[in-house]
């Protein structure tokens, strides 16, 4: 859906996106993480045709990018969203749709989104007074008005409460079931990792890594293990906090815990458990993107 061969963009002396090779399949959840001044954004806005290269080229699916054919494929929500403020969101949305050539079918796509964005209460309120979750929501609405076949999300679940991120990341999970292409960028790595197939790593603007996430995780540093007890949520509590922890959660299939004491988690994991009568039913080491990211920065990528 997305192949760039020696994407380059310059900003004077600044090299903010320095030849990048990138290959993103279609139907895939694809995840776009580098530290602030990687080059996401430059890149993003070269896909989507906002800018243009100063050297190499990027396709979507198989069109130039910034062709009308290109950007009729995509929907692009950016970092810092912008709206007509006095519009109210079922009109904007409206408006954007027969902007996009939609016509009379743009107010029943709009209803259809604010629904499933759980926007559809607030359709008539205008877009001034609405708070940063509902305006992520709302930019995550404009961007599928068209019915596109690739989106585009920088930072979609910046400056959310956990609330806020869970609904755009169960709506994202909900796309890719449909077949639809993701090409998503975010900070928060423990949340990415949860939903996407594949992901890119990018340092000073050039491409330092891109695999699938599992195999990233295998490869590289860092320590996570994946627990199923008799009690999980009992399990959460007890371990959320503890200074050997830095991330415990549950997830579908049991706990995750993510630890930069290995040894110590395992140690005291076993007395915990065996002091409240939980049953440890699995326990396995995994990887941790975050782990990864930062072994990866720190320039521990493997040979």
């Amino acid at each position: 859906m997305i192949e760039t061969t020696n994407l380059t963009k310059e900003f004077g002396d600044v090299r903010a996106v320095d030849g990048i090779d990138l290959t993103v399949e279609k139907g895939s959840i694809h995840g776009f993480v580098g530290p602030n001044g990687a080059g996401k954004t430059t890149a993003m806005q070269l896909i989507v045709g906002l800018l243009s290269p100063s050297e190499g080229e990027a396709y979507v699916d198989g069109e130039a990018a910034g062709t009308i054919a290109a950007k009729e494929k995509i929907g692009y929500s950016p970092q810092e969203p912008a709206f007509h403020e006095s519009m109210t969101a079922k009109r904007y949305l409206v408006y954007m749709g027969k902007t996009a050539g939609m016509g009379s079918r743009a107010s029943e796509r709009a209803d259809e989104l604010l629904d499933w964005l759980d926007l559809a209460d607030a359709a008539d309120q205008t877009i001034a007074g609405f708070s940063g979750g509902m305006r992520r929501r709302l930019s995550l609405a404009q961007a599928m008005i068209h019915e596109p076949e690739l989106l585009i999300l920088d930072e979609p679940t910046a400056e959310l409460d956990p609330s806020g991120r869970r609904i755009i990341i169960e709506s994202l999970e909900e796309l890719t079931e449909e077949g639809m292409t993701v090409f998503v960028s975010s900070h928060v790595l423990a949340e990415l990792e949860q939903f996407i197939d594949t992901v890119t790593i990018l340092k000073e603007g050039r491409l330092v890594e891109t695999n699938d996430v599992s195999a990233i995780q295998s490869e590289y540093g860092g320590q996570a293990f994946s627990i199923e007890t008799s009690d999980d949520e009992r399990v959460v509590a007890l371990l959320d906090g503890r200074e050997w922890i830095t991330e415990v959660r549950i997830e579908d299939d049991g706990i995750i815990v993510a630890t930069d004491q290995p040894d110590e988690f395992k140690s005291e994991l076993q007395s915990l458990l065996a002091e409240e009568g939980i049953l440890l039913e699995g326990l396995a080491e995994e990887g941790s993107l975050e782990e990864a990211f930062a072994d990866i920065m720190a320039g521990g990528e493997a040979e």
